[in-house]
């Protein structure tokens, strides 16, 4: 997945020569803090809500303020980590795509890059996760990928975050397509691997249709 795939269809944007009236029109229809600004098709940067409410008056002209320049912006064939990356930075949540002449092509938002998260594979896929914790020297992906395989299972996601406050040590975070890996957990066990955390679909479905049998008797009353 990339840049040009996470755009946000529903920004609009304003050019240097609107006025004040029109931005603040827009920006509670959309409900954001700021909007990409072009001229001739060339982002110029953001500008942010506080500059409506300083101007003297609605007639006023955009190009006649100060515009938030900043470093959120990707090119429209980088990879989705590496906008999820510069994203994180941004103040507002919300970058400018350019193509590779520095044409303006969309902005992506936190909410529409979210979306695209949540509608990846590894998570709409059925399974389980398991969390492991160990020293970073030690974490090699093919040797867990083995162990886990030898199980009947298969890594369809892995995360890594480094430990806060010990940068020696990594989370590793795999989600598999099994719901039901106690015996892979005990595979893991035995090879010396820490599994700190454990989520079986399984359990989940389980409560959720126990509650729901509970109101069906309810409402039967």
């Amino acid at each position: 997945m990339i840049a040009i795939e996470l755009i946000d269809a529903n920004i609009p944007v304003l050019n240097m020569h609107d006025n004040i009236a029109r931005a603040s029109s827009i920006m509670d229809a959309q409900d954001v803090h700021q909007l990409p600004v072009l001229e001739d098709g060339v982002f110029k940067g953001f500008l942010e809500e506080e500059i409506l409410y300083s101007a003297v008056s609605e007639s006023a002209i955009i190009g006649d303020y100060p515009l938030k320049v900043t470093n959120c912006t990707a090119y429209a064939d980088q990879h989705f980590y590496e906008v999820v990356k510069i994203i994180s930075t941004c103040e507002h949540g919300m970058l400018a795509v350019l193509d590779r002449e520095e044409k303006y092509i969309g902005t992506i938002t936190y909410s529409e890059l979210f979306r695209a998260f949540a509608n990846t594979y590894g998570v709409q896929t059925s399974g389980s996760i398991i969390v492991l914790s160990l020293k970073q020297i030690d974490y090699t992906l093919s040797e867990i990928t083995r162990l886990v395989e030898s199980e009947n299972a298969k890594v369809i996601a892995c995360q890594l975050e480094t430990v806060r406050g010990d940068s020696n040590h990594i989370e590793v975070t795999l989600k598999l397509d099994k719901t039901n890996v106690s015996h892979i957990v005990s595979t893991l066990n035995r090879f010396n691997y820490h599994v700190v955390g454990l989520y079986q679909e399984e359990v989940v479905v389980s409560y959720e249709k126990e509650r729901l049998d509970a109101l069906m008797r309810y409402l039967d009353m």
